[in-house]
């Protein structure tokens, strides 16, 4: 196994050359040197405590035992987070947290400096239907499967209190395991996973126990968002959120509006709200919203000291949206570095006048590493069609798909066809002269018609059969479009982590970069 890196696409998520949306930091000296002299929170040590109480469950090693210890005492992390996706689907959740690791192994190398690796578990978030399937490459079949957990089920809560099925989970896990495909990394997998399902209760638990299990080794540090401990320990800031939601809410509205006119995207924070925190999580989390005559939730009407009560006496019961997470974020964590997918960049962009309203510093903020994962046979295929890996390889494929079939059409059957369609268009002509009211033009139209269609379905049948006959080169060119970019996308966006044995191969020797990481085997 070795690592290449290639210029894929453009870096349209450039935090650099946009600093003033960013804090006026990037990722180099004087940005590291500015975010480690910052100081700490005050709950940090808390902090650390209620993270290392929720890991001790799943066993601690001794690289996470040191980093707790470290984040206790203020050092800063590098973190990243996301929902709690079915067995840590899809793969581009591993690729996250790989990013943290060698990040902060960075820190280490370049600046003698132990950050601490944390990824952060969205247990609050309710999109159960984001989260409870995965895509896997059905070798045999060569086609694209997807595999759900309960495809029918509703989960209007946050899925960190929905305890799942352990059945059902036991019954989605086989389902993924077939199309892995059987062998002594499989078999150790479906071990492994099938007592974590055993062991743990709730959706996040899972993830929880499968992300442990991966990078335990690693040091990562793992905080899940949905503790109640962690609830209670937000109240004050989530109090102070509320009391200045008008202030962060046109703050927002500004700053998104001046860093959308400088890059010239597309929003991508669209919400209605304008107090930008969920409230009901143990039952059907929903925004709060500002009325002419106080609040509303879930069609009940409260007023500010209502909702600051609940805060207080039902901490679990609230959470953050996409404008307040990242400042819940800062206010808990002393962040050096965040990663975040390429709409998070986009987002914390958008959000830098939130921060400002509320004096809380940005970290660096960072693309996280992107990976493609090229066997030997993708290798193989890319060469025997002349195809070069870059970000108009679907396009490349596309073009040698219709060259090869084109080649094999011969031309002068097509043109004779329609040399016919012609001729027989123009023999109809005469007889819509002799039409009266017993015989009518409806009945020549739909003579004509069945002749064309005869004509058409001739045409069809000619093609069909000289893709048919190209069948295994068609077939070849639509699992390379398939395995590298599924829908036109990564295949980490799509694709089930495990069957690339991720477990397998070893990230040590990378460095940051804005490029393709392509793992080769």
């Amino acid at each position: 196994m070795h690592f290449e890196t290639i210029d894929f696409s453009g870096n349209i998520h450039n935090t650099t050359d946009n600093k003033q949306f960013y804090g006026g930091l990037s990722y180099d000296d004087a940005g590291v040197k500015e975010v480690l002299q910052r100081p700490v929170h005050n709950h940090t040590a808390e902090l650390g405590s209620i993270i290392e109480a929720d890991m001790a469950q799943y066993g601690l090693t001794d690289a996470q035992k040191r980093n707790i210890e470290l984040l206790k005492k203020g050092h800063k992390v590098v973190i990243a987070g996301q929902q709690a996706g079915l067995f840590m689907s899809p793969s581009y959740i591993i690729h996250k947290i790989v990013s943290i690791l060698v990040v902060a192994k960075e820190f280490k190398d370049n600046y003698d400096y132990d950050a601490v690796p944390v990824f952060w578990v969205a247990g609050e978030d309710h999109d159960f239907e984001e989260v409870n399937h995965t895509h896997l490459y059905d070798t045999y079949h060569r086609r694209r499967v997807k595999v759900n957990y309960k495809p029918n089920l509703t989960v209007p809560m946050s899925i960190g209190f929905y305890n799942y099925d352990k059945k059902a989970m036991a019954g989605t896990l086989e389902k993924v395991v077939k199309y892995i495909g059987d062998s002594d990394y499989t078999a150790d997998l479906k071990k492994r996973v099938t007592e974590s399902i055993e062991r743990c209760t709730s959706w996040t638990e899972l993830f929880h126990s499968l992300v442990h299990d991966t990078f335990k080794d690693d040091g990562l540090v793992i905080f899940n968002s949905h503790l109640e401990s962690v609830r209670k320990l937000e109240v004050p800031i989530m109090q102070n959120m509320f009391k200045n939601h008008k202030a962060i809410d046109a703050a927002f509205k500004t700053g998104q509006k001046a860093f959308l006119s400088t890059v010239n995207k597309k929003p991508v924070i669209q919400t209605d709200t304008n107090v930008h925190l969920f409230g009901n999580a143990t039952s059907t989390r929903e925004l709060i919203t500002e009325t002419d005559d106080g609040y509303m939730l879930n069609g009940e009407s409260l007023s500010a000291d209502d909702i600051l009560k609940r805060i207080e006496q039902t901490p679990a019961e609230f959470s953050n949206n996409v404008v307040t997470r990242p400042l819940m974020q800062e206010m808990l964590f002393n962040t050096a570095v965040f990663l975040g997918g390429g709409a998070e960049v986009s987002y914390w962009g958008e959000l830098h006048k939130v921060f400002d309203v509320v004096e809380t510093p940005m970290p660096i903020v960072m693309k996280r590493m992107e990976f493609m994962h090229v066997d030997s046979r993708i290798e193989k295929l890319l060469d025997k069609y002349g195809l070069t890996l870059d970000s108009t390889v679907v396009e490349q494929i596309q073009e040698r798909k219709e060259t090869l079939i084109q080649t094999h059409m011969n031309d002068n059957i097509i043109t004779e066809i329609e040399r016919v369609k012609e001729t027989l268009e123009n023999a109809f002509k005469p007889l819509y002269d002799y039409s009266d009211d017993y015989f009518k033009s409806g009945i020549i139209d739909g003579n004509k018609k069945r002749h064309m269609n005869e004509l058409d379905y001739l045409k069809k049948r000619y093609s069909v059969d000289v893709k048919r006959s190209l069948r295994t080169e068609l077939n070849n060119l639509d699992e390379l479009s398939e395995k590298l970019m599924p829908n036109g996308a990564l295949q980490e966006r799509l694709f089930h982590p495990w069957q690339y044995q991720v477990g397998n191969w070893d990230y040590s020797p990378l460095s940051y970069t804005e490029k393709l990481t392509l793992i080769k085997s």
